[in-house]
């Protein structure tokens, strides 16, 4: 209740001078809670501005961040959807601009949040759409697609033929048993998690069957939704049972299988209640790949742990980057065959290149002005920390991390939210590890100088042995913070280090957390 407290006054005192604030958005994770807000003006939010606040134990962190304004030109339209209107301003070199900020669906099923100024004339827009009584049944899967599950490359009987397939496409399918509905006589596609719908156009219905068995093949209406039920489930209960993310994507989404016109893309709308799923059918049909399933709902789930907070060039490119990573671990999961290859049956032949993860870029050879591409170098930082961290450890570092995440941040920024989260999950055990994965692909310059793999430190300090309590390091460092935590988190020590050794005050024996600028590991101190 003393934590309680604290907290609760400490926010209070925070508010209570200068500038005033509104809640938008906030979540709670396994090590803190997560608040994003607009300034007010006149008692009305400046749409472009946000204060992101993360509040640990007794540790609290705010972000502050402005958006550049992205003017459209579009006006409202009598055949758009109107789901909300606000009132406030948005900040333009310093001019508050008062406006109008209408989120709306189009006829085509896209939605934006426009803001309107006085003259009827959107000077800033958002878009919402990302790119990309229970009972059992049973049903046919891809596992987790044709190519990956037989070894194959795309070509020669492996191949989307207008949807058609054959004996080996065939071959390829899992029969498996997966959570659905049973309503008024019939089993329904429908779980706690997701929820087959039309919501999009071809107008095509869900499947409804009075039998258990749902079992198709990929040119049969049906298999996409079954296959989009099956993994989106299968994933969602990684997270939250495998894991321990209980709280994460509470609610049940909406999704199509059969949608946008039939067009190549798929996508993540949140500006609907619920939030929808949209997969189309152009080239291979996105449903039948599940690293296309994976990657849309990871969009959803980033908005679940930092909703409000998807603004920003780096900020956008590391929302792909995230849902390229978790589908490469959801393939890993089901078949390691070149996992590391993101939309292997849906991309990588006539219809689109796909991505891939296994490439040596690096963040300073310069971002291409592209959030796929640069999100696929995001992306493969994630993968580094997986392939040196052990699997569930780093999955669950890497998620903690992104309820601290806040509009207009950078990659080198995510960095360091993921290194705080192991910090706090972990008592910094991967952190060093981390460190040196970001400083060998470019993400951060600070502190990288001379670190190597193989000198990532691991202190143990002796006070009977080395001097009372020194610390010796074997390069010098100069002008940077030195701080000592308890494994609770409460800072203890702080100072500036210049040199190779630094006097530590005398401590009780036990494990501490020593921070050297944003390198941070556990030490033993021992009397």
């Amino acid at each position: 209740m003393k934590t309680i407290a604290f907290l609760i006054s400490f926010i209070v005192s925070f508010f209570s001078f200068g500038q005033k604030y509104t809640l938008i958005h906030s979540t709670k994770s396994l090590i803190g809670n997560h608040s994003i807000y607009h300034p007010l003006f006149d008692g009305m939010p400046v749409f472009n501005q946000f204060l992101k606040q993360n509040i640990f134990n007794r540790e609290i962190q705010n972000f502050y961040s402005e958006i550049e304004l992205t003017p459209l030109n579009r006006k409202l339209f009598s055949s758009d959807t109107i789901l909300k209107v606000k009132s406030g301003f948005l900040n333009k070199n310093g001019t508050l601009i008062p406006v109008s900020a209408i989120t709306i669906i189009d006829i085509k099923g896209k939605s934006y949040t426009l803001y309107i100024n006085q003259k009827l004339k959107t000077i800033h827009h958002l878009s919402h759409n990302l790119n990309l009584k229970d009972t059992t049944i049973s049903g046919t899967v891809f596992y987790p697609d044709p190519l990956s599950s037989s070894g194959k490359a795309y070509g020669g009987d492996f191949i989307d033929n207008n949807n058609k397939t054959n004996i080996y496409l065939n071959d390829e399918l899992r029969e498996v048993n997966l959570t659905a509905s049973f309503k008024d006589s019939l089993f329904l596609l429908e779980n706690k998690h997701l929820k087959i719908v039309n919501q999009s156009s071809p107008d095509i219905q869900p499947t409804a069957k009075t039998t258990s068995k749902f079992n198709f093949n990929r040119s049969e209406t049906g298999f996409e939704e079954i296959n989009a039920l099956y993994h989106i489930t299968r994933f969602a209960e990684y997270l939250k049972d495998s894991i321990g993310f209980k709280d994460i994507m509470n609610y049940q989404i909406a999704v199509d299988v059969y949608a946008l016109n039939g067009n190549d893309q798929s996508e993540f709308i949140n500006s609907t209640s619920p939030p929808r799923l949209n997969f189309g059918q152009g080239g291979v049909d996105d449903a039948e790949d599940a690293d296309v399933l994976i990657h849309e709902y990871a969009h959803a789930v980033s908005h679940s742990a930092a909703p409000g907070s998807l603004q920003g060039y780096e900020r956008l490119a590391m929302d792909e980057g995230f849902g390229d990573y978790w589908a490469a671990v959801y393939s890993k999961i089901l078949n390691e065959f070149n996992y590391k290859e993101i939309f292997n049956w849906d991309g990588h032949n006539e219809f689109w290149e796909g991505r891939s993860l296994d490439h040596e870029r690096t963040y300073e050879e310069g971002l291409e002005g592209n959030k796929y591409i640069d999100g696929e170098l995001f992306a493969a930082m994630l993968m580094d920390i997986r392939d040196n961290v052990e699997d569930t450890t780093a999955d669950k570092i890497i998620l903690q991390s992104v309820y601290s995440w806040y509009p207009n941040m950078t990659f080198s920024d995510a960095i360091e939210q993921i290194m705080k989260a192991d910090t706090l999950m972990n008592n910094a055990e991967n952190s060093g590890t981390i460190l040196w994965l970001a400083c060998k692909r470019g993400f951060l310059t600070k502190n990288c100088e001379n670190i190597s793999k193989t000198n990532i430190w691991n202190l143990e300090i002796d006070y009977s042995m080395l001097n009372q309590g020194i610390l010796s390091l074997t390069e010098p460092i100069n002008n940077e913070s030195v701080k000592i935590f308890t494994v609770e988190g409460k800072l203890i020590f702080s100072t500036i280090l210049n040199g190779k050794e630094l006097q530590l005050p005398k401590y009780s024996s036990g494990i501490y957390i020593l921070q050297i600028g944003t390198l941070t590991k556990k030490i033993i101190l021992k009397n």
